[in-house]
């Protein structure tokens, strides 16, 4: 079963993830930890970006490029992708003044991935070619076994 949104009425199970997805001079991308239902998982995301040498009208780009999340391929905005299942982003915030900036972004994943998974990002726009890691699908299918509905 496919869901674009985490279930309003279960309690899901978080799993401790505690890794980077990908780390630069100027940007890192962390996955901090995922919470496992039974339909997907949300992907809790940790985005940091010092400004170094990046020049004003990027700098100023820079929280327009961060939301969406998902654009086209030749654009230089923040991007996601898994090699299984769907993303849909489901909340996240940001602040930054002129030297740093520190976002917050949810994901869900759906359906629940049942083996490892390759998970990406891409944000050319602060230097940061495409990257991913692999992470451990079968751990957070476990941890789904543990999410309790509200009510019984």
């Amino acid at each position: 079963m496919t869901s674009t949104v985490p279930p309003w009425d279960v309690l899901g199970c978080p799993v401790p993830i505690a890794r980077f997805v990908a780390r630069t001079d100027l940007a890192v991308v962390a996955l901090q930890h995922v919470v496992a239902y039974p339909t997907g998982c949300a992907l809790h995301l940790h985005l940091s970006i010092r400004r170094g040498s990046l020049d004003q009208t990027t700098w100023d780009g820079i929280d327009s490029s961060h939301a969406g999340g998902f654009p086209g391929p030749t654009d230089a905005g923040l991007q996601f992708r898994v090699s299984e299942g769907s993303l849909t982003e489901i909340g996240g915030g940001a602040s930054y003044d002129d030297r740093r900036y520190r976002g917050d972004r949810q994901l869900w994943l759906s359906p629940l991935p049942d083996g490892p998974f390759e998970f990406s990002v891409e944000w050319r726009k602060v230097g940061l070619p495409r990257t991913g890691t692999t992470i451990d699908g079968r751990a957070i299918a476990e941890a789904a076994a543990n999410a309790q509905p509200y009510w019984p």
